[in-house]
């Protein structure tokens, strides 16, 4: 059956972990749009936040790419929801494109938690994460945190901001799945 599970949220809210779970359990591919953008980090220098944004274009029309050649994956990202007015995430537009079932797996955690793990992970330095203020992050966070999820199909909405064993999280997606 085709199927693509789109995991959305904030940054920081646990969607690569969650999918990369998911991912395994299911045994389906998993298409991290940072992962792509990582690798382009490694082959150009990342001076400035205009050389992110254009990396950052050619990771997503890869992640695109890759996402349209399967039959099932997880796709996760820092996703552009369609009612937000900063030009920040991944377009979605194309999503409700690709064939079969499409299911929304949305990782909610509090602007705070999100701001904290932000801060607090360690990425390549080519995100330029060093360039937001915790108050920032925490106000960027609260406005696109109220904008909820994407709307992609049917929405699974999980707790991923208070410690939970990610084996629940898992099941509560699989399980959401059966129906």
């Amino acid at each position: 059956m085709k199927h693509f599970i789109v995991v959305t949220g904030l940054p920081a809210s646990g969607k690569s972990t969650l999918a990369r779970a998911i991912a395994s359990s299911l045994a389906i591919p998993l298409f991290d749009k940072d992962t792509l953008l990582e690798a382009q980090f490694e082959n150009l220098p990342v001076p400035d936040a205009k050389t992110r944004k254009n990396l950052s274009q050619l990771a997503d029309h890869e992640f695109r790419k890759l996402a349209c050649k399967v039959d099932s994956a997880i796709l996760v990202s820092w996703w552009k929801h369609p009612l937000s007015l900063v030009d920040s995430g991944t377009h979605t537009e194309w999503l409700t494109e690709l064939p079969g079932k499409r299911t929304e797996v949305h990782c909610n955690c509090s602007a705070n938690v999100a701001a904290e793990r932000f801060l607090a992970r360690k990425r390549h330095t080519g995100h330029l994460d060093n360039r937001w203020t915790r108050l920032e992050l925490i106000e960027n966070f609260t406005h696109q945190a109220a904008l909820g999820p994407l709307g992609i199909g049917e929405v699974i909405e999980l707790d991923t901001g208070s410690p939970t064993e990610l084996v629940n999280l898992v099941d509560q997606v699989i399980k959401a799945l059966a129906k």
